[in-house]
């Protein structure tokens, strides 16, 4: 029987422990010739979740196997949660597959589907799997939110105008090189005095104080609209699941947690002025 195999792995740091790429291709390797099976493709998706379907190599994939002229029998994934922990998903690609003349195998879950014991057993290996994403999911958000609350990254690029300072598994910020500091004071003390995002970017390219570092509009703006500069750290203002942005009541705001760039005079101030733009601005 010729086969595909599908691997996946959620991030960069599960690829270092037992279920790596090539930890999969090489068990999957092993399942098939102990079967005699014939691998004649292989499709891989790095630092993808499998609680959503957009992959693209698992699309790649799903598309290949409509084909007419599909040159595989089967997917074997090393556990049903690499295909997919979205039990909506599972079901409704395992059909398309199943009508094209595909099936999905785990080599380290044999059950047949066709049975009724092995359709119970599968069904309740993807809601195991199911429940596994969603309750780490919940598990992480308690962490983060913890982590947040004591003024602690939580992900993402540091501010320019600071640096990563790792105590143990915890990071913080402090201040950036000298450079980097004064030229955020200058953007707050300009901004509060009357001049705009076009305005303070022409300014500091002219200047070109950091190599190779060319400022645009919108970049500046959004630095002048980040209270993290006021030593504060404010988290959960947009959801991940949509980018929509949160009810203030669930953000998580941690003052003093770093050392501030500008204070409270300056901040107001560079504000009330950027606000004043806003309302003056030609319709």
């Amino acid at each position: 029987m010729n086969i595909v195999i599908y691997l996946r792995v959620s991030s960069e740091q599960q690829a270092e422990r037992e279920l790596s790429i090539p930890a999969q291709r090489e068990a999957l390797q092993r399942y098939a010739d102990e079967r005699g099976w014939s691998i004649v493709g292989e499709y891989v998706d790095e630092a993808k979740s499998a609680k959503t379907d957009a992959r693209p190599d698992f699309q790649r994939m799903i598309a290949d196997a409509q084909k007419t002229d599909t040159h595989f029998d089967a997917i074997v994934v090393h556990k049903f949660d690499r295909f997919s922990r979205n039990r909506a998903d599972h079901a409704v690609y395992k059909a398309l597959l199943k009508k094209h003349g595909v099936t999905v195998v785990s080599a380290s879950e044999p059950v047949d589907a066709d049975t009724p014991h092995g359709f119970l057993l599968e069904s309740m290996l993807e809601v195991i799997s199911e429940f596994y994403n969603v309750n780490l999911r919940h598990e992480t958000f308690k962490g983060m939110r913890e982590n947040a609350s004591q003024g602690f990254h939580c992900g993402g690029r540091v501010p320019f105008g600071y640096r990563r300072i790792q105590t143990g598994l915890k990071v913080a910020y402090g201040l950036g090189t000298n450079d980097e500091v004064k030229l955020v004071r200058q953007m707050f003390q300009m901004a509060a005095g009357g001049h705009g995002g076009k305005r303070i970017a022409r300014q500091l390219n002219q200047q070109s104080i950091i190599e190779g570092k060319r400022w645009a509009p919108s970049t500046v703006l959004a630095i002048l609209s980040n209270p993290v500069y006021l030593g504060k750290r404010v988290w959960n203002k947009k959801s991940d699941a949509n980018g929509k942005r949160n009810d203030a009541s669930e953000w998580i705001i941690a003052e003093n947690v770093h050392p501030a760039i500008v204070d409270q005079q300056l901040w107001d101030a560079a504000q009330a002025s950027l606000t004043a733009r806003k309302i003056n601005k030609p319709q």
